[in-house]
């Protein structure tokens, strides 16, 4: 019965999202190293709710965070079998690993084809074999690889069958059923899916004992869902849900001076934002990166050479050549306004030029916090601290600009992107120059090999 407490314990505890929290663990292939793992914190009754219900598969086994990869050895495994290992089983996979190192295993895609293959050395049993299937079935699809998925769920029930001719717990017989019918739809085999479905809705009828009804009534409010589920594809079925009336979105400003123009004038004030808008991006973009650095370089010299922060390094930042080339395309499409329109069109330009300077100001605030934050508490930390902090920011600010956050299912990592930080060559060579000359002061071995390789990939 621990099936039926595992569950009705997730439908008492009720939170508002799953959480994990990092540990480690010994590696049970490579004496003395360790594991870097995940474990879960938190989680509740609306994991019962995502679409993983139509596999059958909970979270934690819904998160790539459940399976546990040592990076020194190459073992990788679902978190709950971690050290249920034979000697045996431990000899074939240690035979394995060393012929085979695993140096690149990042992706989810990478992990589920390790798991598979050492989960080939290991003696499950038919019910773990089939968990595992179900699993794999789940996390396939979200990468998209629905053929993968379903060659995993076609092999999954076949071993239902022959689990089902089994002496299974009632909740297992259920369990089964339901998920034998969902996949016999999916895989385009409708009349088998709706003798499960009978089969099923007889079983659910049929249960005796207080303790197993409320898996049954789950059950029975998702019977409905499975005509639905379409072979191929996504096991998910598409269910339609009538629209609740959306509140009317509230437009912006700019779009109420827009809309509050005269009739005779609108089409050329939209033409005159349509030109100006993409500045914006680009614009603010180039300040991040460029005005952030350069002035941490030259805060950094300074406090180097005198071991002060003065004042006058954060003055005067409206010379940043981005203000001028935006305030240039403003009187250049001003110019060529229509006689009728010159003053709509001079107060809607003044309005949007001081609306960018009011934003520009708040972008520049931020670049130079820090750097007054450290300046400030510059005789309380005193010159190390300092110039180790400064040296931090700099990495900080370097790096958030020379890589990009790449997700990969539920998991997002910072990778090198050139495209990104190849136009701002010039800028991180700079940088180059300056911690070679004065080499970092921070600890962190780990973000200068960082800072080093974001730097490699744009040729510096």
């Amino acid at each position: 019965m621990k099936y039926f407490y595992i569950f009705t314990i997730f439908l008492a505890f009720n939170t508002s999202a799953t959480k994990w929290s990092e540990s480690s663990v010994d590696d049970p292939f490579k004496s003395g190293s360790k594991c870097l793992v995940n474990n879960v914190l938190s989680s509740g009754s609306y994991v019962f709710n995502w679409p993983s219900k139509y596999d059958q598969i909970f979270f934690p086994y819904t998160s790539s965070a459940a399976i546990w990869f040592c990076k020194d050895s190459g073992y990788i495994s679902f978190m709950s079998d971690f050290d249920n290992i034979t000697e045996e089983e431990k000899s074939k996979i240690s035979t394995y690993l060393k012929a085979n190192p695993q140096r690149n295993v990042r992706s989810l895609i990478s992990k589920l084809k390790l798991i598979d293959v050492i989960y080939s050395f290991r003696k499950a049993s038919p019910e773990l074999s089939n968990r595992n299937k179900r699993i794999l079935a789940y996390l396939y699809e979200q990468k998209d690889k629905f053929e993968v998925a379903n060659n995993y769920r076609r092999a999954a029930l076949t071993e239902i069958y022959e689990l089902l001719k089994t002496d299974l717990t009632k909740y297992k017989r259920l369990e089964y059923l339901y998920v034998a019918a969902n996949y016999e739809r999916q895989l385009g085999n409708t009349s088998n899916s709706d003798k499960n479905l009978t089969t099923l809705q007889k079983e659910i009828e049929s249960i005796q004992t207080e303790e197993l009804k409320g898996f049954g009534n789950y059950l029975s409010k998702l019977l409905s869902d499975t005509p639905l589920i379409k072979p191929g594809g996504k096991l998910e079925p598409v269910i339609e849900v009538v629209k609740k009336e959306v509140t009317p979105k509230i437009p912006n400003k700019i779009d109420t001076w827009i809309a509050e123009s005269s009739d005779k004038c609108r089409s050329e004030i939209q033409a005159i934002y349509l030109n100006i808008k993409p500045m914006f991006g680009p614009h603010i973009e180039r300040t991040i990166i460029e005005k952030s650095i350069d002035e941490l370089l030259i805060i950094r010299r300074l406090f180097i050479d005198t071991g002060d922060i003065s004042q006058q390094t954060f003055d005067d930042y409206s010379l940043y050549n981005g203000a001028v080339n935006f305030s240039s395309k403003v009187n250049e499409l001003k110019a060529k306004r229509s006689p009728l329109c010159i003053n709509e069109i001079n107060n809607f330009t003044d309005k949007l030029s001081l609306d960018f300077s009011q934003h520009m100001e708040r972008v520049i605030n931020d670049i130079t916090t820090d750097a007054r934050t450290i300046r400030d508490n510059l005789a309380e930390q005193g010159a190390i601290k300092s110039r180790k902090a400064i040296d931090q920011l700099l990495v900080d600010n370097s790096i958030r600009s020379l890589y990009c956050y790449v997700r990969d299912y539920d998991v997002s990592e910072h990778e090198v992107c050139p495209e990104k930080s190849l136009p701002f060559k010039k800028t991180f060579k700079k940088v180059q120059v300056d911690i070679l000359q004065f080499p970092l002061k921070i600890d962190d071995e780990i973000e200068i090999q960082k800072l080093l390789k974001g730097l490699s990939s744009i040729g510096i």
